[in-house]
Parts: C-alpha cells; sequence; structure tokens
C-alpha cells in the first residue's frame, strides 16, 4: 500500500512520545513492504525532502505567526492568536493537498496535527482517500493539547473545551476510522462526540525493551524522574519527595529532561533544595543505566504514558499515579506500581529478580499489523 503518514513532527525534531511512536510505525511498515511518505512540520521557510532510514519524509513549513517548538515564552495575546489561525488553517490545508496530489497515497494516517489544523482532515476527503486519524494528545478537545490547566485537568464538557473543539468536532467527522493510543483516549473522543461518522479501535504505541545493565546495589539505590520538568509531568512532586528523603544516606535523586523558559529557575531551585541531580535531555537508555527505581507523579492525564511503559518493560520497577492510559499499562506491566505503595522499606529490600525485563505486550510487529487491518478496512 502507499501510506501518507502526517505528524506535526518528525526526526531529527522531538518533544515527546508521540514522534518516537510515529516513526516506528513508519519504519516497521517500511520493512513489512509498504511505500510510505512521512509529511511533517519544520521550521524553515521552504518545503524539504529528506530520506530518514528508508522512510521518505517531506517537511513543509509552518504557516501560522511563530515556530512553538523553540522552547521561547511568548505573550498571551500571541498564542492566542496562533492557536485562533490553528482552529482552520487554509494555507495548511492546500499544502498537504498539494502532497496529496503528488503521491497519490492509498491512505492517509494523520496523528498529531496542531500546526496543520483539521483543515487537512477536508484535504483528505476531497481528494476521495481514506482516513485515519490517531489521538496521541487532546488537542481536538483543547489546543493546549494536554487537556491540564493552572494546576488542574479540564473536563472535556468545560465552556473552554466546547468553544475550542466546535469547529473539531464538525470536521473530525471526516475521519474514517479513529484510533486511540488507549481505550482511555478512544472512549474520552467518542463519548464526547467526535468523529461520529468514524469506526473506533484501540491501538497501543509499539516499544522496543531496553537492556539495562544496571547492577542493584543496596547501599546506593538511585530514584530517578524522567521527562519534561513541568508541573503536569509531576517534576515538583517528584523534588518534595526527594527532600523528604534526601537525609537518607543509600538514597540519591536525578532528574532527567528540560524545563521551559518560564520554569527554569524554579526547577533548578528545586533540584538543589531537594539535593537532585539534574541530567540534562537524554535518552531513557541512558537514564535507565543510572537509576533503579524510577519515580514519575504525573498529574496529567496521560494517553498512554510511554515512558512509563518503556521503563516497566525493560525491567526498572515504576511508581506513578494511575491516571489516564497509565491505568491500563499497569494492568499489562508488573513492574508499574501506584505511587502510594512507595516506601523506604520496600526500596531497602528490592529484589530485582522480581522486576527483571518481562513479555513485552507493546510488540511493534504485533501493533503494526493491527494498523495493516485498519488501513485495509478489515
Amino acid at each position: 500500500m502507499k501510506i501518507m503518514v502526517v505528524n506535526t513532527l518528525y526526526y531529527p525534531a522531538h518533544v515527546g512520545g508521540a514522534e518516537v511512536s510515529v516513526q516506528i510505525l513508519c519504519e516497521t511498515l517500511l520493512e513489512r513492504g509498504h511505500d510510505v511518505q512521512v509529511v511533517c512540520l519544520h521550521q524553515g521557510k521552504d518545503r524539504k525532502i529528506d530520506v530518514v532510514n528508508g522512510v521518505k519524509v517531506v517537511y513543509l513549513p509552518l504557516d501560522n505567526l511563530y515556530w512553538p517548538y523553540d522552547g521561547k515564552e511568548r505573550s498571551s495575546l500571541e498564542r492566542l492568536r496562533w492557536h485562533l489561525q490553528d482552529i482552520y488553517n487554509y494555507n495548511m490545508r492546500a499544502r498537504l493537498g498539494n502532497e496529496i496530489k503528488k503521491f497519490r497515497p492509498d491512505v492517509v494516517h494523520t496523528n498529531n496535527i496542531a500546526g496543520f489544523s483539521v483543515s487537512i482532515f477536508d484535504a483528505v476527503k476531497f481528494s476521495g482517500v481514506k482516513l485515519v486519524h490517531t489521538a496521541r494528545d487532546y488537542y481536538l478537545l483543547h489546543p493546549n493539547s494536554t487537556l491540564f490547566k493552572k494546576g488542574k485537568n479540564l473536563k472535556p464538557t468545560s465552556l473552554s473545551c466546547r468553544i475550542w473543539g466546535f469547529i473539531k468536532k464538525i470536521k473530525s467527522r471526516k475521519v474514517d476510522c479513529f484510533v486511540g493510543i488507549s481505550n482511555y483516549v478512544a472512549n474520552l473522543h467518542k463519548d464526547n462526540g467526535f468523529a461520529r461518522n468514524a469506526y473506533f479501535n484501540t491501538i497501543y504505541n509499539p516499544i522496543e525493551p531496553i537492556n539495562r545493565l544496571k547492577i542493584f546495589n543496596p547501599d546506593n539505590v538511585t530514584i530517578g524522574f524522567i521527562g519534561k520538568l513541568s508541573e503536569d509531568k509531576g517534576y515538583f512532586d517528584f523534588c518534595l519527595l526527594a527532600e523528604k528523603f534526601k537525609n537518607k544516606s543509600n538514597l540519591s535523586f536525578c532528574a532527567a529532561g528540560r524545563p521551559s523558559d518560564r520554569d527554569e529557575k524554579l526547577v533548578n531551585l528545586s533540584a538543589s533544595k531537594s539535593n537532585i541531580d539534574l541530567l540534562g535531555f537524554i535518552d531513557v537508555g541512558s537514564f535507565l543505566k543510572q537509576v533503579d527505581v524510577v519515580i514519575l507523579p504525573i498529574k496529567w492525564n496521560e494517553p498512554f504514558g510511554r515512558t512509563v511503559a518503556e521503563c516497566a518493560i525493560s525491567g526498572t520497577l515504576v511508581f506513578t499515579n494511575m491516571l489516564g492510559g497509565v491505568s491500563e499499562i499497569a494492568n499489562l506491566c508488573k513492574n508499574i506500581k501506584p505511587i502510594s505503595s512507595f516506601n523506604v522499606e520496600l526500596i531497602n529490600n528490592l529484589d530485582m529478580g522480581e522486576h527483571s525485563p518481562q513479555y513485552n505486550p507493546f510488540n511493534k510487529d504485533k501493533l503494526v499489523s493491527e494498523y495493516e487491518k485498519v488501513y485495509m478496512g478489515n
């Protein structure tokens, strides 16, 4: 099949788990004999073509006020104007339409579409091509894509969500098959009236286990956090926990990830106060080689929880909050525990043999096969 995969970002750009999941999907589809083309956005002003691990990638310029993935803080007015244009971006509709004409795919698979906007749903259906959409965040419900604001999770029925999601809900009727990366995500969209004409399905993210090669020493236990150093990811709660146990001689704490410009000073201050070693942005494999236990006190409803799953199936004990799709992952991975069960005695008596790498319920070939069935209409 000729499959066009659309995602806001693609390699080398990377701000979260979605880019990793989409890249694994595309490269596995290519291995299975499909003709795959990715269409994504980049900060440049011109259309660019590259080949990444055999996959053809088209990078389109973003037609909006600014590039939102450079970590810079923008004023409230600038953000408002950006999101208003992103409700329905006519220019991005035309640009994707041109790519569809050139590639002539059998199916277009959209994923994260911030920057493209739901206008590309119209571009796909105007071309007469099957449209599959995977919800990897909450973009259709709210422009912040997290449903987390001012320390709280927003309800999809809130006035803010109803206003911002009005046009998106209408345009989502163009979708032929709607995929959630967890039952939680699929049901949240379905129950709130999105993609009313679509067939709904759940396909988890593909994940490859990581070889940790970490020898456990009860006299020197490292507890780690990985992810964006932000409130919604639970970084500041991790700092409070580290501060509580910082006088335990056998425990040390570290955190991997980046803060926003706005939070950088507070992030550094909290780390210093809690004796947390900030590792900067590193990949999960490098992180797991340095830690014995992972604590992720997430506060938002994670659509899936890729980092939680990666750590768990690689043989690392993970303490986290059972929010969003994480509760489903916990049912599949024995190494995931509720954060309320964390205590020092448990860590001191940790038997790493009980938490060795396990069966991988997120095998890429199995999950990509499920996408093939969706593409082919089975």
